[in-house]
């Protein structure tokens, strides 16, 4: 299968705000109450555009990926696969093809956080062989050793 990361074009911002609701929503709202315009706010603040990625695996789009790439690692901030495409192996796809372009480019290690409530998440990453580094009240961070 042929996967493609094609970068989110500034037009896009309102599918891509979209796209995050979408996939964290749920634990936001519970944890914190959900806003939409902190949230819009938070994302042209706090994140980069240039981070931002469609993924397509074989033309399809699957989904979007946010990561940060830093000299010796990568940090992911989202991984979501549209609800009609998980549970069918592309998750596992993305991170495998994330942790070759990791090795690729020399990066050490991957790091990523999860809210606490994302239990499907953490089952994930955990069986992907990412370690728990820390663990505060709403979030736990993950990190796995490229070799």
């Amino acid at each position: 299968m042929n996967i493609q990361l094609i970068p989110v074009l500034a037009s896009e911002f309102d599918t891509l705000f979209t796209v995050v609701k979408q996939g964290i929503y749920p634990y936001v709202e519970k944890l914190f109450g959900w806003d939409d315009d902190f949230q819009k706010q938070r994302l042209l603040e706090e994140y980069e555009p240039s981070w931002f990625y469609w993924l397509y695996i074989d033309n399809i789009s699957i989904g979007m990926l946010c990561y940060k790439p830093y000299a010796n690692s990568l940090h992911i901030h989202l991984l979501i696969i549209f609800p009609e495409f998980q549970n069918r192996g592309f998750g596992y796809l993305v991170m495998s093809h994330i942790h070759e372009s990791a090795k690729t480019a020399n990066r050490k290690s991957i790091t990523l956080s999860s809210f606490v409530l994302n239990k499907d998440a953490i089952r994930f990453y955990k069986k992907l062989g990412y370690q728990l580094v820390e663990c505060e009240n709403d979030f736990q961070s993950f990190k796995i050793e490229i070799t």
